[in-house]
């Protein structure tokens, strides 16, 4: 029978709206098993017009917002938001393994200071339900310790792996410096173990790209960003001062502990020798590699300006450890006992030079106070001692 041409008009609407509706919920059910980033946008247009548009977002969305829009003589707008399964997330750390991740991680065992101070940065804190023993910082970590929501799974260099177990963590942050020599034992304890390079950090390059793969691992890839250029800045504006005067690079010995523990210190290939660099310094043991003991000998023929010593300790402390560098025997003739230019960082001092986190920048500042005071200003900080306060 020969229809008319409304007729044939008619059908043909009819036959792309039951196809419209058919490819939806097929669609739907796709989507229920995977979602993958896209934008399709499909237009027909004749005597009437069909418009869909898709949007997926992120690589773990957990909405999709549909909107439908069919014009035939009157124009009607549905939105329809329906709840996704985010699907499973792969990532690399920095030994190459692959760390397979069903969901974001909710429960979170730091194995390292900085590592915790990555995380409470990025402001997922609430996950975290371990730490070590030497995680203070942020003071709400040292709180939420107390008030046993947070447990200790021992120390930084010899973590307790069964506590670690008792937590039931979702992912383990470990540091490749400190916790390498458990890879067996994590994998054996079936434990998702996220290596970054911690203490193993060569300049920033690697602090910065630690802070982005937890916030990657975590979810929190923006606030990671953030942070990383709030610290590039930061330290750009310490190098751009300096830049800008005629200033005499001065040499520096950090000392890692009293003397009494052995003479050690940080040679290149170590993130605090590019700090001394960025400040303006000439680090005396640079021509080492990694965290090294220099002798006394060596001491002596590089005389240094200035002496930075970290110690774990109080105040007293502090001033023994002067003491004892600027006494006749320890025999250190050099620049910067005579001219009293010793500095030893107790406290959050000793932290913000030691670990390679969020706070990168403040040590940044810190030192260059330290070398270059003629620029930056005398270090007014009550947790960095120095023998002229003793004087």
């Amino acid at each position: 029978m020969v229809r008319g041409k409304r007729g044939v008009s008619i059908n043909i609407v009819a036959v792309l709206i039951a196809a419209l509706v058919i490819g939806i919920v097929i669609g739907y059910g796709v989507l229920q098993l995977t979602v993958k980033p896209e934008t399709v946008t499909t237009t027909i247009t004749k005597s009437e017009t069909l418009t869909e548009s898709k949007i997926l977002t992120t690589p773990l969305p957990t909405t999709i917002t549909e909107t439908k829009t069919i014009t035939e003589l009157e124009t009607k707008t549905t939105t329809v938001t329906r709840t996704l399964k985010p699907e499973k997330k792969a990532l690399f750390d920095v030994l190459g393994r692959k760390i397979e991740l069903a969901k974001i991680p909710k429960r979170v065992v730091s194995l390292a200071p900085s590592i915790t101070e990555i995380l409470f940065a990025l402001g997922v804190g609430d996950r975290v339900v371990g730490v070590d023993s030497f995680s203070n910082y942020p003071p709400k970590v040292v709180e939420l310790v107390k008030e046993g929501k947070i447990k200790v799974v021992g120390g930084y260099w010899a973590p307790d792996l069964e506590k670690v177990v008792e937590l039931n963590p979702d992912l383990v942050i470990a540091d490749l410096g400190a916790h390498y020599k458990y890879l067996a034992k994590f994998e054996e304890l079936g434990l998702n173990v996220l290596f970054v390079k911690g203490g193993n950090a060569v300049n920033l390059i690697d602090i910065y790209n630690d802070i982005l793969l937890i916030g990657e691992a975590l979810n929190a890839t923006d606030k990671a960003y953030e942070i990383v250029t709030k610290i590039k800045e930061m330290i750009s504006s310490i190098s751009d001062k300096l830049a800008k005067v005629n200033v005499t690079q001065r040499k520096v010995l950090i000392l890692l502990g009293p003397p009494t523990y052995g003479l050690w210190t940080t040679g290149s290939g170590t993130f605090i020798d590019e700090l001394i660099r960025i400040c303006g310094g000439i680090n005396i043991a640079s021509k080492y590699h990694g965290w090294i003991q220099i002798s006394k000998e060596e001491i002596l023929v590089q005389n240094p300006d200035i002496i930075i010593v970290t110690v774990m300790g109080t105040k007293e402390d502090a001033v023994k450890v002067i003491e004892e560098i600027m006494s006749p025997e320890m025999g250190l003739d050099v620049n910067a006992v005579k001219n009293k230019e010793i500095y030893v960082l107790i406290g959050e001092a000793d932290d913000l030079l030691c670990r390679p986190g969020p706070r990168v920048a403040e040590a940044v500042k810190m030192l260059a106070s330290i070398i270059h005071p003629e620029v930056f200003g005398e270090v007014g900080r009550e947790d960095v001692v120095s023998a002229k306060q003793l004087s």
